[in-house]
């Protein structure tokens, strides 16, 4: 996949939040999902020390949600964890991975939020735009707003309301659990954005193509890992 060009990232606060309120101007939430074919996803791990990320990007087909390709990637993180600056901390690993991607989706689901966001720009619109791809935000977390009780069972939802606005829904995906918290990223609209996640749930709480990127990204994180710790053990390690 392509991308913009990202000269350098961010090295402090005060010039992530003004790389963000420049992305969050470009953000459009016009619906540009139309009869989707491949729905992408993309996640994370934390090494040791979360010295490094390790991310993962899954490709399934819609709506059978068969598994048409998936890459991986870790990268140093480069900037600390601040909540609403999460992408300048994981980005890297994120890019790296979806441009290892031979397809391009039809839209992209993030781990983090879209404009559920203080900033109205989470992750999924940071990426949406930086790929200038549809996205979606699905987090188990709500980050900004605030939304009515949503009842037990599954399917059950309410608006997400931010400075009077709906920017999201809390969704019930699964009876007497934790619902999760869905935004729109990047051209796509409120309803569109529960729309797809919906359509890709299968019996667990994140949609399946999330789940399965969490799934890679952890594997890719233990698999190395324990490489490297084989390699220190090892005694033919100097």
């Amino acid at each position: 996949m392509d991308h913009r060009p990202i000269t350098n990232w961010p090295v402090d606060r005060a010039e992530a939040e003004a790389r963000l309120a420049e992305t969050a101007k470009a953000v459009s939430l016009l619906n540009f999902i139309h009869d989707p074919e491949l729905v992408a996803a993309v996640d994370t791990a934390y090494g040791v020390g979360a010295e490094y990320v390790y991310a993962s990007a899954v490709v399934t087909r819609f709506p059978d949600i068969e598994e048409v390709e998936r890459t991986v990637a870790r990268a140093r993180a480069p900037f600390p964890y601040i909540p609403g600056l999460l992408f300048f901390r994981e980005g890297p690993a994120i890019t790296e991975a979806l441009e290892r991607l031979k397809s391009t989706p039809d839209v992209i689901i993030v781990h983090g939020h879209g404009v559920a966001h203080p900033r109205r720009c989470g992750m999924a619109s940071q990426i949406g735009v930086l790929f200038d791809v549809p996205s979606i935000g699905c987090c188990r977390r709500i980050l900004a707003g605030r939304h009515r009780p949503v009842g037990d069972s599954k399917g059950s939802a309410e608006p997400i309301m931010l400075g009077g606005q709906e920017v999201g829904w809390a969704y019930r995906s699964k009876d007497h659990v934790k619902p999760i918290f869905i935004s729109p990223g990047h051209k796509c609209d409120l309803a569109t954005a529960r729309d797809i996640v919906v359509r890709n749930l299968r019996g667990f709480r994140l949609p399946e193509p999330l789940r399965l990127a969490h799934l890679f990204a952890n594997k890719h994180k233990r698999n190395l890992e324990n490489r490297r710790t084989d390699d220190v053990g090892s005694p033919h390690t100097s």
